[in-house]
């Protein structure tokens, strides 16, 4: 934080000698509006891919670690080739499990979304305890910013509408500019490396978990992994993943028979008209069709195109407005 902060009133103010007190002021805002440190709880946990090789589940558990995510693919081309290893495994060492696609916006992203879907199928199916899938948000593949975002929106929709729950979207700060600010009723899960509190992509108020190195040990595993933090207590780490379900509220109470007034009428022999048959409970719309598997691509791991992003230190060129208007440079 103290680094990207730094540059930022180096750049701002060099040419002007030191700041003043009303500069001073702006950029303590700037930093707050930046950076949104941890609370005073967090949980440990770790994201996996076929880099990471054969994992050792049950020493990752018995390390610390809480969470763990594993990556079902880059896009359409690269089905990741221990995912079906992984996803089981994880459940079976009573950590909390998620999944991640790597977003590629150059390819359709239904079909990204149905490939997700069928893989974590064939490997056992979702749990109603396991994390939001999620979706990796780290590169622009060449396109532009309202191709990207229309894309998001279409994944997002299709894993919301097939799984029941709102994805999470992974990404960092660099990548302000394509995602906008029209995302944040997504959880966030961050990546900056090496800072004390993340720099916040732009379009967020908070984070949920935070990526904070990608050069992490873990016991069970041979050589680097990414590390993570939950911004919470294990408690609220399990609420998360599977809330508790509020009362139906698609069916209303029965007014369809009123009180009795106390009279009988005579008995003429046919049923009672005067209660009508309940309405009041409509069929249950909140859980939508399952869409079935989609077939499987077939494609064999020819190993991940794009290393995990997660660059720390980059500032998201969606803040530049901010910051010019901040020291009264227009925008």
């Amino acid at each position: 934080m103290k680094k990207v902060l730094g540059a930022a009133a180096a750049i701002l103010f060099g040419s002007c000698g030191a700041p003043t007190p009303a500069e001073e002021l702006c950029l303590g805002a700037l930093e707050s509006t930046l950076n949104v440190c941890p609370g005073a709880s967090t949980v440990p946990g770790i994201d996996v891919s076929y880099y990471q090789g054969t994992v050792g589940w049950a020493s990752v558990k018995a390390s610390g670690q809480k969470f763990a995510i594993a990556r079902v693919s880059d896009g359409l081309n690269y089905p990741d080739s221990k995912f079906a290893t992984n996803w089981p495994a994880i459940k079976a060492q009573g950590l909390v499990r998620g999944t991640y696609q790597f977003f590629r916006p150059a390819q359709d992203p239904l079909a990204q979304a149905n490939f997700l879907l069928s893989k974590v199928a064939a490997a056992g199916g979702f749990a109603p305890d396991d994390l939001p899938a999620v979706l990796d948000v780290e590169s622009a593949d060449g396109q532009t910013p309202a191709v990207i975002q229309a894309k998001m929106r279409i994944w997002l929709n299709r894993i919301e509408e097939v799984t029941g729950k709102k994805p999470i979207i992974y990404t960092a700060a660099f990548m302000a500019s394509n995602i906008g600010t029209s995302f944040s009723a997504y959880t966030l899960w961050v990546a900056n490396y090496g800072a004390t509190c993340p720099l916040m992509p732009t379009g967020w108020a908070q984070w949920k978990m935070w990526q904070h190195s990608s050069t992490g040990s873990v016991a069970g595993i041979a050589g680097n992994v990414d590390l993570n933090t939950f911004n919470g207590t294990l408690a609220q780490l399990i609420a998360y993943v599977n809330p508790v379900a509020p009362p139906d509220a698609g069916v209303k109470p029965d007014a369809g028979v009123k009180p009795d007034a106390g009279t009988i009428k005579p008995d003429a022999g046919t049923v009672d008209a005067g209660v009508k048959p309940d309405a009041g409970a409509a069929p249950d719309a909140g859980a939508a069709p399952d869409a079935g598997e989609p077939p499987d691509a077939g494609e064999a791991d020819a190993g991940a195109g794009t290393a995990d992003g997660g660059e720390g230190e980059v500032l998201g060129s969606g803040r530049t407005p901010f910051i010019k208007a901040c020291t009264g440079q227009g925008t």
